[in-house]
């Protein structure tokens, strides 16, 4: 009877034991299907954040180094104004504000490699002694780049010429052009490869105005590289380069050229209208590029509209636009750090490139105008002084 007893208890302890076992295998299946399940969930959310944007920022605000209440210009991360007899540049990424001792200039141009300056005939670089004097032309206007500048000249009888010259003052090569044709813009690009200028010329014919774009290699003596069909009725006022391709900006579109194996460019390849507006910010991308664009009279709308326009850089040749209304005048939008900044009179706004509204915040200072220094920063200029605005 004993080992009768005995056999049952041993029976049900092992009996016990397997189904302890079967609970614990439970259990551990059960973890495991938790911690996959919080992978999962954790790679969508970090899949939703890249493409729809990022979490509340907050605005943090320092007294930049700048003179209120001037005129200022904007190239390539410098911020330039005069005041009295002297010459401001400002580098925002770098929080330095450098300054010359001027007197009787007519005009200048600033970037982060050289500033120069002109009056009447005479051409200075600042902190060289030397300068050319032109024996007949006068300067109109100036642009500087990386190694080189361009100035506009005007002869007596109001023919206009374009010479590039040097960061020490050789001239490189002095450009004409046919007819009545008049300079209406013209600057420098550079990626850092290369130094090109592109000048937009306006030529009046009997029924129409006809524009054509002229594009020059500096690093090349200044040979031409891209002589553009004749835009009609359209004024070119502004350029872009990317790895990929070329984008002019005129008054009524945006057209597109690819950049060629022997340094030029292709015929137009595609035009994306954008009548009424000013593009006023840009940003290349590896296979598109972006470009904020704001109507010519927003400022004396009650409500401004802003548009992202989104260009292919690739074969598939396609576009798009995303438009955001605002409650108040834009007093500037850019494309910064993979979203789109805006700021008005009174707000702070944050959109993704999807459209959703990541950051709707109340602004400390009010600006008059806003400057942006490429990832780095924002400088506001308002009454209550100049700040450097940084989105954390």
């Amino acid at each position: 009877m004993k080992e009768l007893i005995q056999h049952i208890r041993e029976y049900l302890r092992e009996s016990a034991d397997r189904k302890l076992m079967i609970g614990r295998m439970a259990v551990s299946r059960l973890t495991i299907f938790g911690i996959a399940a919080g992978i999962l969930l954790a790679g969508i959310a970090g899949l939703i954040y890249m493409l729809y944007g990022k979490s509340e920022s907050v605005l943090t605000y320092a007294r930049a180094d700048i003179d209120p209440g001037f005129s200022y210009r904007m190239k390539r991360n410098i911020l330039s104004y005069r005041a009295d007899s002297f010459l401001f540049t400002y580098d925002g990424e770098r929080n330095t504000n450098t300054y010359y001792e001027l007197y009787g200039i007519d005009g200048y141009d600033s970037s982060s490699s050289m500033t120069m300056v002109y009056a009447g005939s005479t051409i200075q670089r600042q902190g060289k002694k030397e300068a050319i004097t032109l024996s007949s032309d006068r300067v109109i206007d100036i642009r500087v780049g990386t190694d080189y500048a361009a100035a506009l000249l005007q002869n007596p009888t109001g023919l206009h010429r374009v010479m590039i010259l040097d960061r020490d003052l050789h001239i490189i090569n002095t450009l004409t052009f046919t007819g009545d044709s008049k300079v209406v813009a013209f600057d420098l690009l550079s990626d850092g490869s290369t130094e090109l200028l592109w000048v937009s010329t306006m030529n009046a014919k009997q029924f129409s105005e006809e524009s054509i774009v002229r594009i020059y290699d500096c690093r090349n003596g200044g040979a031409l590289i891209h002589f553009s069909s004749p835009f009609y009725n359209q004024s070119i006022y502004d350029a872009y380069l990317s790895d990929r391709c070329l984008f002019l900006v005129g008054t009524q579109a945006i057209m597109r050229y690819d950049r060629e194996e022997g340094g030029g460019f292709s015929a137009e390849r595609d035009r994306v209208r954008v009548y009424g507006s000013t593009i006023v910010d840009f940003m290349p991308g590896t296979e598109t590029a972006y470009f904020i664009a704001l109507p010519d009279a927003a400022e004396n709308a009650e409500n401004s509209l802003v548009r992202l326009i989104t260009i292919s850089e690739t074969d598939d040749l396609w576009s798009t636009v995303m438009q955001k209304y605002l409650p108040a005048p834009v007093v500037g939008a850019f494309v910064h750090n993979q979203s789109i900044c805006i700021f008005t009179k009174e707000n702070f706004l944050q959109f993704s490139f999807a459209g959703k509204k990541l950051n709707d915040l109340e602004q400390a200072h009010i600006p008059d105008a806003v400057f942006e220094f490429g990832d780095t920063c924002f400088v506001t200029v308002g009454g209550d002084g100049c700040w450097r605005v940084t989105v954390e």
